[in-house]
């Protein structure tokens, strides 16, 4: 049995008692860590809240050794950590010390780059490292459009995909399997099954797909809700040929659970700085749709798991309570329009 599995299970069952029981106050601890590296970049996509939000308020921060040490107890107890903020994992030595944490607590390890730093050599660590998903943003499979969107070379994605289907069999490992992170908007729907065919081809088992966010209203005409119709049927077309194709295709709010949120449930998101989160949406200081509620360096992780906010989060969803303002219009909660139009300016 791997190390920390009893404690793992122990926990899942606990927290599937506190959710049954609608309890507000968790005996359980959270189950997916979301801990941020870095919020530094190597690219400057249009689409990012990097190029919209106050830097003055989000300052270059990496995560830190004291940070892992305050995370301990809930890496015990956590099955998966996901390496996920507003900066590129890759760029920083913080995400290597992140992997090897969350690997000797036993934790699944998984994370999305935007690929410019991604080599053969860091495919090799991952494969050392025993990450169980490594995701790569693509919105667009046409050159032009995937180096516009994302300054990445299509050509450099499919040797990298290559290259780490290859080593897996040549070295006997199950693991990292491939993703592709899709942000989707109206210009891009016409590329989904294209970008299907490339995962196929690859042998990448998953697609993850989001609804563009919109920080500035430049950006807000190009949101796929202006195309519904057009929208929903190309996801389900999707849905149907990945099944087929053998490949997971996640669409946009396949995680709310009945109309409920599982994020304040499961759910400890923790920037660079120490800065928590009961959900990974906006997790950026701004002035209307951040939330943070505690810092691991100056509270117990305790005093923030069951804490007033995250309290709060679960009395509305468990107990059907009135939802506060960020989560009714939240993008990942909320399938329309508004929620998607969050202008920083």
């Amino acid at each position: 049995m791997k190390p920390f599995a009893l404690r793992k299970a122990f926990n899942r069952r606990q927290q599937a008692v506190d959710i049954a029981f609608r309890r507000v106050r968790f005996r359980s601890n959270p189950t997916q860590l979301v801990i941020e590296p870095t919020n530094r970049c190597n690219a400057c996509c249009p689409i990012c809240a990097r190029n919209y939000w106050d830097e003055r308020a989000n300052p270059p921060a990496e995560l830190e050794a004291d940070t892992l040490k305050a995370l301990e107890h809930f890496l015990l107890t956590a099955d998966t950590v996901f390496a996920f903020g507003h900066g590129e994992p890759l760029v920083t030595a913080s995400f290597w010390l992140l992997l090897e944490r969350a690997k000797l607590f036993g934790c699944r390890a998984e994370f999305t780059t935007n690929g410019l730093a991604l080599d053969e050599a860091a495919v090799d660590r991952l494969i050392d490292r025993g990450v169980e998903i490594v995701n790569i943003s693509m919105d667009a499979l046409e050159p032009g459009a995937l180096r516009a969107r994302r300054g990445l070379d299509v050509a450099h994605a499919e040797r990298m995909f290559a290259y780490l289907a290859r080593r897996k069999v040549e070295r006997g490992a199950k693991y990292p399997e491939g993703g592709i992170a899709i942000t989707v908007d109206r210009d891009n729907l016409a590329e989904l099954p294209h970008l299907l065919a490339f995962a196929a081809d690859l042998h990448v088992k998953s697609l993850l797909i989001n609804h563009l966010v919109a920080w500035d209203p430049a950006l807000h005409v190009r949101s796929a809700y202006h195309e519904s119709d057009a929208m929903r049927r190309a996801f389900a077309e999707l849905k149907a040929a990945g099944k087929k194709a053998g490949v997971a295709v996640v669409l946009p709010f396949e995680a709310v659970e009945r109309g409920r949120c599982p994020h304040p449930l499961r759910m400890f998101v923790v920037r660079a700085t120490g800065e928590v989160w009961p959900c990974c949406n906006a997790v950026f200081r701004n002035e209307r749709y951040s939330f943070p509620v505690g810092n691991v360096h100056n509270q117990s992780l305790e005093a923030i798991w069951n804490g007033k906010p995250y309290q709060a989060l679960r009395r509305a969803f468990l107990r059907r309570g009135p939802l506060p303002e960020h989560c009714r219009i939240c993008p990942l909660f909320a399938d329309e329009l508004g929620s998607h139009l969050r202008d920083l300016r």
